[in-house]
């Protein structure tokens, strides 16, 4: 309904020739398609919106779709195009004064930095973000936040550090009641407790990442969770129950779908590249 309405008042706009509105109207289409997983027309209608704010010197609406576009090509892997864009926009919300947006592009550049393994860089500029998301209240933002931070401290060896910053990220995630956010720590923190030897509490971790999974109808993050959990039982030397949680795995991974099958596949294998780091 919301793109229908889009695509009327996009018509308007152009036999009124208003062209603000009119790029306002791509934006929010290309904001649609991107949650709808149509990239390639999401990314055209956003070429569109950049031309139209250049004609307009529209600084703000802008660099609010150079993120968009950076967005979309980190999810195509062509992360410098991507870092180019950020940058772009993070030079524009300097000069706009918007920290709001200022503090998300940080994060995005950080986790592209993170991606190419400069993770001194990306520190920096999660701590830069932190700051500011810190100034403006946004706890949302700055769980997320102390979460990739951890996930660089885990990198390095400094896993106490880490703790403590997840142990952050789980709280703010309670507050808020963030079910995704609370799977994602205590999969973090499970990982953490595994590297100390500490089964018993990695795997009451991995319980509840698999109780929030399955409350989200996330059953590829509930699969995750079974099949870690089945890890330290054989850790354990706890063959039968090792063995009862793989069973379970393998009952649920047949029932997926097509998608959810290659959105597994494709999860398990950035996550066994993670945790190969981690533990090593």
């Amino acid at each position: 309904e919301a793109m229908a309405l889009h695509k009327k008042q996009e018509s308007l706009c152009e036999q009124l020739g208003d062209k603000a509105r009119l790029s306002a109207c791509y934006g929010n289409q290309a904001v649609i398609l991107q949650a709808w997983g149509i990239l390639n027309e999401a990314m055209a209608l956003l070429k569109k919106q950049e031309s139209l704010c250049e004609q307009l010197g529209d600084k703000a609406r802008l660099s609010a779709c150079y993120g968009n576009q950076a967005v979309i090509l980190s999810d195509w892997g062509i992360l410098n195009e991507a870092m180019a864009l950020h940058q772009k926009e993070e030079s524009l919300k300097e000069e706009l004064g918007d920290k709001a947006r200022l503090s998300r592009s940080y994060g995005n550049q950080a986790l592209i930095l993170q991606a190419w393994g400069k993770l001194d860089e990306a520190m920096a500029l999660h701590q830069k973000e932190e700051s500011l998301k810190e100034e403006l209240g946004d706890k949302a933002g700055l769980s997320v936040c102390y979460g990739n931070q951890a996930v660089i401290l885990s990198a390095w060896g400094k896993l106490d550090e880490a703790m403590v910053l997840h142990q952050k990220e789980e709280s703010l995630c309670e507050e808020l009641g963030d079910k995704a956010g609370l799977s994602r720590s205590y999969g973090n923190q499970a990982v953490i407790l595994i590297k100390f030897k500490k089964y018993r509490k990695a795997m009451e971790f991995l319980e509840k990442k698999e109780i929030f999974n399955e409350e989200m109808q996330n059953r590829t993050g509930q699969v995750q969770s079974i099949l870690q959990q089945a890890n330290i039982s054989f850790r354990r030397l706890r063959f039968i129950r090792g063995f009862q949680l793989w069973v379970k795995s393998f009952k649920l991974i047949m029932s997926f779908t097509d998608e959810e099958q290659k959105l597994f596949i494709i999860q398990m294998t950035k996550e066994g590249s993670r945790l190969r780091k981690l533990m090593d």
